[in-house]
C-alpha cells in the first residue's frame, strides 16, 4: 500500500490531532475583483478578495491583481489558491496574477462529478474560459502537484498562448511518481471523505503536511492550516475522488502523448523542485528535460525542502517567477 494510502489511514484513526481549530464563523466571498492584493492572516481574508466566474458546471473562484505579463496560479490536490497567498503580493508589483480554485476545490462550487467534470480536461477548459472572458491573451502558467496536469492541457490547446511554464513538484509522468494507486470503491470513496469530514479533516491534513509536505523546519500555523481545511469542509471529497480514480493508466497515457508533443512547443519552462518530496520525486525532472529546450539555469532543486515550496520558500519562488516572466 503506498504512503498516502497510509497516511490517510492514519488520519482516519488520529482524531486526537487538533493543530487546526475549527473556527465555524461564516465565510463569503466578494462580488467584485478588489484593486490590490493583502496578504491574509486568516482565509476568510483571502475569500473576500476572490471573485466568481460562472460556468455551466458551477462557479470557479478566482483572484485577479497587479498590471503587465500574465501569471496564472494552479494549485493541486487536497489544496486551492490559499496555497499561493504568500506569493500573489510579492509578485503583484512586477505583473498581473491570477489564481484559480479549481471546480471542487477552495471557495469554488463542489457539484456531484457527473459527466466527468472533474477531469484535468474539463478543468482546464474552465481555466481557459475564465481567462478569455478576463480579456488575457498570452499568459504564463505555475504550476503544483496536481495543477500540472491541467497545465499539460491547456498547453496542448493553445501552445502559442503559453508564453511560458513554471513547474513546482508537479505530475509530469509514471516514472518518479509514487502513485497512491487507488481504485474506484469503497476505499477510495472513505478515504476522499475523511478530507472533508469534520471528524478526520484536520487530522488528514497534518498528516499531509506532516508526513508528505513540509520539512522539520517548517511548520503552519493554527490560521494557516485552517485554510486548507475549511474548504475540504465545504464537500471537497467528490473532487478529490475524482483525482485518486482518474490515476489511471488511459490518464497516463495522455502524459505520454503530451510528452510526445513538447519538442514542437516554443516555450520557456522554469523547475523548482523540492528535493525531499517522497510523492512527486526530482526524477520528474528528467522527462522535463527529454521534452522541453531547459536552459541549465532554470532548474532550481532545493535539497533542503519538500513538497510545499510556496509554504517553505515563498521568497526565494517569488524572486525566481518575477525574474523569469521579466526576462
Amino acid at each position: 500500500m503506498q504512503l498516502i494510502v497510509k497516511t490517510a489511514l492514519a488520519a482516519i484513526l488520529s482524531l486526537g490531532l487538533v493543530s487546526c481549530a475549527t473556527q465555524p464563523d461564516p465565510i463569503t466571498i466578494s462580488s467584485a475583483v478588489t484593486d490590490k492584493y493583502v496578504t491574509p492572516e486568516e482565509y476568510k481574508d483571502h475569500r473576500a478578495q476572490q471573485s466568481l466566474f460562472e460556468t455551466p458546471t458551477g462557479n470557479i473562484a478566482f483572484t485577479d491583481h497587479g498590471e503587465g505579463k500574465t501569471v496564472v496560479l494552479l494549485h493541486g490536490v487536497p489544496t486551492s489558491s490559499w496555497m499561493y497567498r504568500k506569493l500573489i503580493g510579492k509578485l503583484t508589483p512586477n505583473m498581473r496574477v491570477i489564481t484559480v480554485d479549481l471546480l471542487g476545490y477552495g471557495s469554488s462550487d463542489k457539484p456531484e462529478n457527473e459527466d466527468d467534470i472533474y477531469s484535468s480536461v474539463a478543468h482546464a477548459r474552465r481555466v481557459e474560459a475564465l481567462l478569455a472572458a478576463r480579456g488575457v491573451e498570452n499568459y504564463t502558467i505555475l504550476m503544483h502537484d496536481m495543477g500540472g496536469l491541467v497545465a499539460w492541457e491547456m498547453l496542448r490547446d493553445a501552445p502559442t498562448k503559453v508564453d511560458g511554464l513554471i513547474v513546482l513538484n508537479t505530475i509530469v509522468d509514471q516514472d518518479g511518481f509514487n502513485d497512491p494507486d487507488l481504485n474506484a470503491g469503497f476505499l477510495t470513496r472513505q478515504i476522499s471523505r475523511a478530507y472533508s469530514s469534520a471528524l478526520t479533516s484536520v487530522a488528514i491534513l497534518d498528516k499531509v503536511f506532516g508526513d508528505l509536505g513540509l520539512t522539520g523546519k517548517h511548520s503552519l500555523s493554527e490560521n494557516e492550516c485552517f485554510g486548507y481545511v475549511r474548504p475540504m469542509r465545504e464537500g471537497a471529497d467528490g473532487a478529490i475522488y475524482s483525482f485518486f480514480t482518474g490515476l489511471n493508466d488511459e490518464q497516463f497515457a495522455r502524459l505520454d502523448e503530451h510528452q510526445t508533443l513538447w519538442p514542437s512547443y516554443d516555450t520557456d519552462v522554469l523547475v523548482m523542485w523540492g528535493e525531499k518530496d517522497k510523492t512527486l520525486t526530482s526524477k520528474q525532472i528528467e522527462s522535463l528535460q527529454a521534452g522541453f529546450n531547459i536552459k541549465g539555469e532554470n532548474i532550481h532543486v532545493f535539497p533542503d525542502n519538500a513538497h510545499f515550496l510556496t509554504e517553505e520558500i515563498p521568497e526565494v519562488i517569488a524572486d525566481k517567477v518575477t525574474k523569469f516572466v521579466q526576462k
